[in-house]
């Protein structure tokens, strides 16, 4: 193996042909490959942060976006604690992060914890082993606020066995001390290994197919470095190398979770997949790590297998290259985005085991570049939403106004129309009347006529005298000047009916301001009746008919 150092060894358990499993793995590891510790010093980075949360920058502004993701690595070390309240972030200062500015060292330090003074408000994570049910009332009340802070659900990524062992005993005294909200039960998961993820669920709601997920989620995906590397090791499938190159590949992984680590991110495996899949991780930001063995094409040299076989078959053409290991790694940070990635590889004078630094800063920056492009996307978005909705208004406003003056054409011509039927029925009416009064005058003239003609002569009587008494008696019955209530109790204002607007509505219809189609006869026999309604009086009876 190359790189590994003077005192690397490597023990490989093999299988099948082919197949190589790495069992174990000793080497000298950097010192920045470690683990981090809670207690370890901070960098300058980190430590102006820390100021700044102190000093009352809750990161909530815009500025302070691009500083979350380290809030969130001091908060995993119990120096701040960052909530989200109705989408508000906000972060502040612990007693714990308190004391580290005021001493230049962590109070849960193993060479200071010793001649430190009890702190009066302990934070969950700072409670000590043999802490009093005091302290431990006082830290499961913080949960609970921490709880209703952040949506009901606490998650502390890849504890220590001694942060594991506390929050034990702060969600043990926490049900002890009935602090579960009335209608409301507590469940945990990350008891023994992987991230601890505390939930607070109402006891209506259904949730069972959550919390499956949430509790397989934290089993199959870690950020402890303790199991991802043991998973690693145990299956390799997927960093895909030559068995000679495997040791250095998973030194390479080693080196990029200590480089993550300082800078305040993780790295971590998903074993739902087949095999174990390599991901880094910063604040809520996940990114694929895939890393592979480069293959080169060399000339085909045939096997005297091959010579054999072309002297009896010599039509048949040997394979022109052969591909082989390069050894040469290749190191790919996924993107946001279809088929979009970072990609590193070993060159003749730089290998990457080197470029670990510049590799975790190529991540920081395509996560920053990759949250800058979603919001500017998001920006556009809004921004078509917004000029869509204006559109959709000013539609929507023409509309009214297009609605708005057809209704009151309508209603225009309602007006006039009303007008004009009732006109027309007054005038039908009149007429009625009018003609009555006529044919009950002509009616006696006739039977005037009747009686003189037969004045003088003989021979002309028989039944002439009953039917002019007939006469004169139907020409009383249907004279409205004998019988004037003909016209007093019909209504001078009459409330027109649709069939009589119809005929002055023009192409509207009488029950709402919409068109009707009509036929042409029957605008035929409404350009009549209109003009029947115009033009009668009593001296054209006849002739406007």
């Amino acid at each position: 193996m190359q790189g590994g150092g003077a005192d690397s060894s490597v023990h490989f358990r093999t299988g099948l042909p082919n197949a190589v499993v790495c069992s174990s793995i000793e080497y000298a590891v950097p010192p920045y490959c470690r683990v981090v510790q809670r207690w370890d010093s901070l960098n300058e980075r980190q430590l102006d942060l820390l100021r700044r949360i102190h000093g009352g920058d809750d990161l909530s502004g815009p500025d302070g976006v691009e500083y979350r993701r380290s809030a969130h690595a001091l908060q995993d070390r119990n120096l701040v604690r960052v909530t989200r309240k109705a989408g508000a972030w906000r972060a502040c200062s612990t007693d714990a992060g308190r004391f580290y500015l005021e001493h230049g060292h962590h109070p849960d330090h193993p060479d200071h914890r010793a001649s430190l003074p009890r702190p009066e408000t302990p934070a969950p994570g700072g409670i000590a082993g043999g802490a009093s049910s005091a302290d431990l009332l006082r830290a499961a009340r913080e949960l609970l606020d921490r709880l209703q802070y952040e949506g009901g659900m606490v998650r502390i990524e890849s504890p220590d066995s001694g942060t594991r062992a506390r929050y034990r005993r702060i969600i043990h005294a926490f049900k002890q001390q009935g602090l579960v909200p009335s209608g409301h039960h507590l469940r945990h998961t990350g008891r023994d290994a992987g991230d601890i993820v505390i939930r607070l669920y109402t006891d209506a709601g259904p949730d069972e197919t959550d919390w499956n997920r949430i509790r397989l989620n934290t089993r199959r995906v870690t950020t402890d470095p303790h199991l991802a590397f043991s998973a690693l090791e145990a299956d390799p499938a997927n960093l895909a190398v030559s068995p000679d190159l495997l040791p250095r590949a998973l030194l390479l992984i080693r080196q990029l979770a200590g480089e993550a680590a300082r800078r305040g991110h993780r790295l971590g495996v998903n074993t739902k997949a087949k095999h174990p899949r390599v991901f880094l991780q910063a604040g809520q930001v996940r990114r694929t790590v895939t890393l592979t063995e480069e293959r080169d094409q060399v000339p085909h040299e045939p096997t005297a297998e091959e010579l054999k076989v072309l002297r009896l078959r010599p039509w048949m053409k040997p394979a022109e290259f052969d591909v082989v290991d390069s050894g040469r790694l290749r190191l790919e940070i996924a993107r946001a985005g279809h088929d979009n990635r970072d990609t590193w590889t070993d060159t003749a004078r730089v290998r990457l085991e080197q470029r670990v630094a510049q590799i975790i800063e190529g991540f920081e920056a395509g996560v920053t570049a990759d949250e800058q492009q979603r919001r500017a996307a998001e920006a556009a978005q809004e921004k078509a939403a917004a000029e869509h909705r204006r559109r959709q208004d000013e539609a929507a406003a023409e509309r009214r106004r297009q609605e708005e003056a057809t209704l009151a054409q309508w209603h225009a011509a309602m007006t006039e129309a009303r007008v004009r039927a009732a006109e027309k029925i007054r005038a039908e009416t009149f007429r009625n009347a009018y003609q009555a009064w006529t044919t009950a005058a002509d009616i006696r003239a006739f039977c005037t006529a009747l009686e003189q003609a037969a004045e003088g002569r003989t021979g002309t009587g028989g039944y002439l005298a009953s039917w002019v008494a007939w006469g004169r008696v139907a020409a009383d019955r249907i004279d409205p000047v004998l019988s004037p209530r003909v016209l007093a109790d019909i209504d001078y204002n009459p409330e027109p009916g649709s069939d009589d607007l119809r005929p002055f509505l023009r192409d509207w219809g009488p029950h709402g301001p919409r068109k009707e189609h009509r036929p042409d006869h029957d605008r035929q026999a409404q350009a009549g009746i209109r003009r029947k309604a115009e033009s009668w009086h009593h001296g054209l009876l006849h002739r406007g008919e």
